[in-house]
């Protein structure tokens, strides 16, 4: 309700920061609505991690059923204020970016489940980082931008078809939640927002490829998608010894190739091979050494 938002601005403990892509979450219906969504089984919560917790709307709730829970924040201000609130919680002081998942996961005895309000400005980056920790991280439930979350669970052929898409859907499980809209959040986005659940099944088949040929497959195709991937990969297949794509794969352009046809397509280039245990494929260079 408009109270709600105009008490939680009044006496907010401190306020978001632009710089860190800070926008508290505002409204306690929505926010007991997100935490509704999230499940664990671990003892007290043990593997639940929260990234970036700010001013701790969404830690007030969870850390009633999870009294055991760890959350990671940057942010000096919120830091204090958590610990403040909260005396007995677990609090990581690091950049998200920067987590040692499989550090972090053998800490706690196993695959972890995350949850949190991810900032806009590197929403697609703490992704692609979760991406390549999948083995040591049960499930993510987290808030993205709407745009983000209809990329990622977008279909071949729709117009939001795009390298998150092909990447989510090979690696996980994606579900679009619902929408979540800018009225919830202080300060008040300019685009509306959505709560995802992202489960990695452990079991997951290998690939038959190399991971980091695969990525070159999807990025090349992706970064001249209007052209048939006779030209966007070009560079590609003649890297390894074609004069061209074998089978109709040449006529086709990226957002007509399903996730598993892009590791079909990579086996056509390459070869079959072991997906190995490269855990840097998908994120960036300077984000997080495991």
């Amino acid at each position: 309700t408009w109270q709600t938002k105009i008490s939680f601005h009044l006496f907010l403990p401190c306020r978001p920061t632009q710089s860190l892509g800070q926008n508290y979450l505002a409204d306690q219906n929505f926010i007991k609505r997100i935490c509704r969504q999230f499940h664990n089984d671990s003892e007290g919560g043990e593997k639940v991690i929260e990234l970036g917790p700010g001013a701790g709307a969404l830690t007030k709730v969870l850390f009633q059923r999870f009294p055991k829970m760890t959350v990671v924040e940057l942010d000096p201000r919120s830091i204090a204020l958590l610990g403040k609130s909260m005396p007995s919680l677990d609090i990581i002081h690091d950049d998200v970016l920067q987590i040692d998942w499989l550090q972090l996961a053998k800490a706690k005895g196993g695959r972890v489940s995350v949850v949190g309000n991810l900032p806009y400005y590197i929403t697609s980056q703490i992704l692609f980082c979760l991406i390549d920790a999948w083995r040591v991280i049960d499930q993510a439930v987290v808030t993205t931008q709407w745009e983000v979350a209809e990329r990622i669970v977008a279909k071949p052929g729709d117009k939001q078809y795009s390298i998150l898409s092909v990447v989510f859907q090979l690696y996980s499980r994606p579900k679009l939640l619902f929408k979540i809209p800018p009225t919830v959040f202080y300060p008040k986005p300019k685009v509306d927002s959505a709560l995802l659940h992202i489960s990695f099944p452990e079991d997951r088949p290998s690939f038959g490829v190399s991971a980091l040929r695969l990525k070159e497959v999807v990025h090349s195709a992706f970064r001249q998608r209007r052209k048939t991937l006779r030209q966007s990969l070009k560079a590609v297949y003649q890297s390894a010894g074609l004069k061209e794509l074998p089978g109709d794969w040449g006529g086709l352009r990226a957002q007509q190739v399903s996730p598993e046809g892009f590791v079909e397509l990579t086996k056509a280039i390459f070869g079959e091979a072991e997906e190995g245990r490269v855990t840097r494929v998908w994120r960036k260079a300077k984000h997080g050494d495991y």
